[in-house]
């Protein structure tokens, strides 16, 4: 019965001492980090200018960030004003050319018969504008003659075309 003993103080001792180094050999692991974020989202309409007209076509032209205002004044059925507009991606972060919006609403409100869309210079929605890089669109104003519709000529000649040019972060 004496050895059995002698085993079980060996065990007792053996648990004790695994006990004790485990304790002297546990580190408690603490990690602290800190992130800087660099990206810089600057995407911005630079330019906007009445480019082209039909004969006695006046247009005046305004922008701020993405947002341009462009006044029409179309005298006659048929009469089209053409603007330039160039963005450009000052920051560092892609952009997606996401939507355009504003022109639906403008197309549609009196005179009806003066619509504005832009054609986008090829630029299709969907498109990355990389960091650096420049997008080209363009906004058509137009009096549109409908095929065997006469025309009626509206008392206001002028239209406001008021659209935002919608980008967003590429991911």
């Amino acid at each position: 019965m004496e050895k059995r003993n002698w085993i079980i103080v060996a065990l007792c001792v053996a648990i004790v001492g695994m006990g004790i180094g485990y304790a002297a050999l546990a580190q408690n692991l603490q990690i602290s980090a800190t992130a800087n974020i660099t990206g810089e989202w600057d995407v911005k309409i630079t330019n906007f200018e009445f480019a082209w007209g039909t004969e006695d076509v006046v247009g005046t032209a305004t922008f701020d960030g993405t947002s341009a205002t462009a006044e029409v004044d179309l005298p006659y059925p048929g009469a089209i004003a053409i603007f330039h507009i160039r963005v450009e991606n000052h920051g560092n972060i892609e952009a997606l050319f996401q939507s355009i919006t504003g022109l639906d609403a403008i197309s549609s409100a009196e005179p009806s018969e003066i619509r504005a869309m832009i054609t986008d210079g090829g630029i299709p929605l969907g498109f990355t504008l990389t960091p650096g890089g420049i997008h080209n669109h363009i906004l058509q104003v137009e009096w549109v003659v409908e095929d065997g519709v006469e025309s009626t000529i509206p008392d206001v000649k002028t239209k406001t075309v008021t659209f935002n040019l919608n980008y967003v972060q590429n991911t």
